[in-house]
């Protein structure tokens, strides 16, 4: 710092590094603190791998996913939104090689934001059965729409004739000859229509409309992936949907959420260390050792971080350090006023057991009783 005297005595403002400010009649010049910041960390790292698979994700939904976020801003759009709305979702990591030839991981994220009732989903795959009571209809090649309309409007008093049941489904691939994974997506949908003969299986995909138990429910396993029911409504011109997340059916998920995963991601892309030349002396370049995430601790144990998500919403319990391979409890209880919704990972139980095999942090969220429709606002637009 220093103190300026003469004809420039009475400046202010800032030039290049320095910032001038008049104190008690003189100016003061001081140097502007410059941050380097390592665009290389271990958490710009994570930060920039994990919306590589949220990105793929939305491009292959975007065509099945319009109006899919209810009350978003004006100024948002359906990518802001997705993005948003999974940005706090466990990240996938996929390498550079992987990303460059367009790899996609199905994984669970949410994909409709709204303020109809969301529907329930217990189980996964072929044992998935919704919270759409079917009142005992057994479907199968000869029901049509109107027996499955009258069925769901009869039995669930959130439902009415013109409303919109849609089927997401995301199936996981993998390249033979690249081995890279891909996705295949697909939607269908019907209105429940109380008029229409025409046949329910010629208009959806039935693996999405089977009857279990009385209910709605998964037909077929079809293999890795997830999948998820929607319902909307065209309420006076505006399309009103329930808050869903995609159920995780996929066994080739968890391979790519792995400290392992990301250390191999992180190499691909140069590594988390600062990447700089050592002469060997022999006219050569020494290898560099990248960083390697700490997953052995030196004490045999993890550590087990929890978040409430809003703070007032809950309380979490079950923090702390454990030894490795150890199962541990953790729950999630609301406030009064609110209801739990579900863990950053998907599960939707409040109370579950984890095994530990790495640091674990894990985000509980929960949703006032007056917010029917999830989380946070949103918007976005389905048919219906």
């Amino acid at each position: 710092m220093a103190i300026l005297n003469g004809l420039i005595k009475k400046m202010s403002g800032s030039a290049g590094q320095l910032t001038f400010k008049t104190v008690n009649g003189r100016t003061v010049v001081s140097e502007k603190v410059t941050k380097v910041r390592n665009t290389r960390t271990k958490g710009q790292q994570r930060q920039r791998m994990k919306w590589v698979n949220i990105v793929r994700m939305y491009a292959g939904l975007v065509p099945l996913l319009k109006n899919a976020f209810e009350r978003k801003a004006q100024y948002h759009t359906d990518y802001n939104m997705f993005v948003r709305a999974n940005s706090m979702a466990a990240p996938v990591y996929l390498t550079k090689a992987e990303s460059d030839g367009g790899a996609c991981i199905a994984a669970p994220y949410q994909i409709t934001q709204g303020t109809l009732p969301s529907i329930s989903v217990k189980g996964t795959g072929d044992k998935a059965v919704t919270s759409i009571n079917l009142g005992g209809l057994a479907i199968d090649e000869n029901t049509t729409v109107k027996d499955f309309a009258k069925a769901v409007v009869t039995n669930n008093q959130e439902f009415d004739y013109g409303d919109q049941i849609s089927f997401y489904k995301v199936l996981q691939r993998l390249n033979a000859e690249t081995q890279i994974p891909y996705c295949a997506f697909s939607a269908s949908y019907v209105v429940l229509d109380k008029e229409s003969t025409a046949k329910l299986w010629d208009l959806v995909d039935k693996v999405g409309f089977a009857a279990k138990e009385g209910f709605l429910a998964h037909g077929e396993n079809e293999g890795d992936g997830v999948f998820a029911w929607v319902h909307s409504r065209n309420d006076y011109g505006k399309t009103k949907v329930s808050t869903q997340y995609l159920i995780d059916n996929n066994s080739m998920l968890q391979a790519y959420k792995t400290d392992d995963a990301f250390t191999k991601a992180c190499k691909s892309y140069g590594s988390s260390a600062d990447v700089f030349l050592t002469p060997d002396g022999n006219g050569s370049v020494a290898p560099v050792t990248p960083a390697v995430p700490d997953v052995t601790p030196s004490d045999g144990k993890f550590e087990v971080k929890l978040l409430a998500n809003p703070s007032v919403g809950g309380t979490v319990t079950g923090a702390g350090r454990y030894p490795a391979g150890q199962s541990v409890e953790i729950s999630a209880s609301p406030a009064e006023g609110y209801q739990f919704n579900r863990w950053s990972d998907g599960d939707t139980n409040a109370s579950r057991s984890i095994t530990l095999s790495s640091n674990t942090a894990l985000t509980a969220y929960f949703k006032s009783d007056s917010d029917t429709g999830g989380q946070e606002p949103g918007g976005g637009g389905l048919e219906g």
